[in-house]
């Protein structure tokens, strides 16, 4: 068996304790450890981050060639085409990519990264065509239901194809739908239902995370279940964090009129919230939960930092404070460990 270093020394101690409690003798654990070989070099983890680095630079001179008005007024010259010619040559470019990525996958080879670049480039042609569609129906300034259509394809085309990558396009998708609708019904005072965009985004985070336990309920949609988990878990506490620091203002020019510490009960319930992801995170061994109740504990902190004691309170008694309450409730968690190890 193949391993890293660092899993055989795992093992090892492993090993190590169970020969000493007499549960398996010297020459079996000789044998187990004889079979463990580590692995020369990580070419799984080399394999993925040039992928994508390739994703993100070619990202990034598409960006590069819209930025450029020559070169965006040159294209568009040579493509000087109706949007119902550009919407058709994006969908069947975008049908193509997802046909390779079909063919590309019936090979039984462990091409685990390089297999996503079609369906990665499938998914970006066909959100183009999606624009681009909702050009033909002079929808351009509200195009959420379209949006909307194209998170549900992605759905389907991601059950169908068990990729979890169609699933996250689907799940961008939408956030976008939701806050483009949201806005254009509410677009008069700039609120929907009495909820800004950061409000609202707490709120949708809330149901992405409810949403998991559905997803979970259904066989076909377990592979998903990680990646809608995770995705709830950013929207909701990133949203949280926003409110915290805008509060649920329509305008920006009514947030103006306001002090900072009129928003501190959102403070305390994102910091609530954060050490209620840290205590579940503990209980049911979920090191993704736990990591982003501490994360968002420590950027709370900070954010607040600014916005009140910048200039009022020196940097080193201010941390001095964290530091003393975070000591306190290091002392309070470790008496409670000391006791269930006993």
């Amino acid at each position: 068996m193949h391993i890293s270093k660092k899993e055989k020394e795992t093992i090892i101690k492993a090993l190590s304790h169970w020969e000493a409690s007499g549960l398996i003798d010297d020459q079996k654990a000789k044998e187990l450890d004889e079979s463990i070989k580590i692995k020369p070099f990580n070419w799984q983890s080399l394999a993925y981050y040039s992928f994508l680095f390739a994703v993100v630079s070619l990202l990034i001179a598409v960006v590069s060639i819209f930025a450029d008005k020559a070169l965006l007024d040159l294209i568009d010259s040579l493509i000087s085409t109706s949007y119902t010619t550009k919407s058709i040559a994006f969908l069947a470019l975008s049908a193509l990519f997802f046909w390779l990525d079909y063919r590309y996958n019936l090979k039984k080879t462990r091409k685990k990264y390089s297999k996503e670049v079609f369906s990665f480039f499938g998914c970006i042609f066909l959100a183009i065509a999606t624009g681009l569609i909702s050009f033909i129906f002079g929808m351009e300034e509200n195009p959420g239901l379209f949006i909307l259509g194209l998170s549900i394809l992605y759905f389907v085309l991601a059950v169908f194809r068990k990729k979890e990558l169609l699933w996250l396009f689907g799940i961008t998708s939408l956030v976008i739908a939701f806050g483009t609708i949201t806005y254009n019904l509410g677009k008069d005072n700039q609120l929907f239902v009495g909820m800004n965009f950061p409000m609202r985004y707490t709120i949708f985070g809330a149901f992405i995370l409810l949403l998991t336990f559905f997803v979970n309920k259904f066989d076909k949609l377990k592979p998903f279940v990680e990646s809608t988990y995770w995705s709830g878990l950013i929207i909701f506490f990133m949203s949280l964090w926003f409110l915290t620091i805008f509060g649920n203002y329509s305008s920006y020019e009514k947030w103006l009129e306001i002090r900072q510490y009129y928003l501190w009960w959102y403070s305390l319930i994102l910091l609530l919230a954060s050490f209620l992801a840290i205590l579940i995170g503990i209980k049911k061994e979920d090191s993704l939960l736990k990591n982003i109740g501490i994360s968002f504990i420590f950027l709370n902190l900070y954010t607040r930092y600014f916005e009140y004691f910048w200039d009022e309170l020196h940097k080193a008694l201010f941390f001095g404070v964290i530091a003393v309450s975070f000591w306190l409730i290091g002392k309070k968690a470790e008496k409670i460990w000391d006791r269930e190890g006993k």
